[in-house]
């Protein structure tokens, strides 16, 4: 696993898990989580990422702690995406159908994390992709109102699928702070 850390908000847009409940996990000391930078900011490694993730991924019949998960997850061999856990003598998980999804989130997001940056010069500091003025937060806007990946396309050709999705995962998992621009209050009546 890699030495790379996500907030929780991070996590729970990559595993698919409620945000209370990572922070509960974490408040509990379910799951490790480290303090990091002088704002005392809590990250999760990897695992601790995927351990959501798999416990979703499970059927509500077959009930696994975080705990245990996270368990599991660290004692598979390194690099072993497509390995097997195995609970006590009859229990066998498909670690890699059980964690596609995550895992492809997760590629999706350090994708991201690559190609989104943002510089106070380009569309006053807002997360925009590498190289043009097309915001982060603009592509999620069109996805969540109904547009597809196709007609983002259409309209950006220099982009491909993974940007747009990796965008949309970027501006899910950091929203825009404080309040929104502009006098919402005005021109109502």
């Amino acid at each position: 696993m890699s030495a790379t850390t996500y907030s929780p908000q991070e996590a729970a847009a990559i595993s698919g898990a409620p945000l209370a409940a990572i922070q509960k996990a974490i408040t509990t000391r379910k799951i490790p989580a480290r303090v990091t930078g002088t704002a005392k900011r809590r990250q999760l490694d990897e695992t601790a990422l995927l351990a959501f993730a798999l416990v979703a991924a499970l059927p509500a019949a077959l009930r696994l702690s975080l705990g245990v998960a996270y368990q599991l997850l660290r004692r598979m061999p390194s690099g072993s995406d497509a390995g097997e856990l195995v609970i006590g003598e009859v229990v066998r998980i498909d670690a890699g159908k059980a964690l596609a999804a995550a895992r492809r989130r997760l590629a999706l997001y350090d994708r991201a994390r690559q190609i989104i940056v943002s510089n106070p010069a380009i569309m006053g500091g807002m997360p925009t992709i590498r190289g043009t003025r097309i915001t982060a937060q603009s592509i999620l806007g069109r996805l969540e109102s109904g547009d597809n990946v196709e007609s983002v396309l259409e309209d950006y050709p220099c982009l491909d699928r993974d940007a747009v999705e990796a965008a949309a995962l970027y501006a899910k998992t950091n929203p825009p702070r404080g309040r929104p621009g502009g006098k919402l209050w005005r021109g109502t009546s």
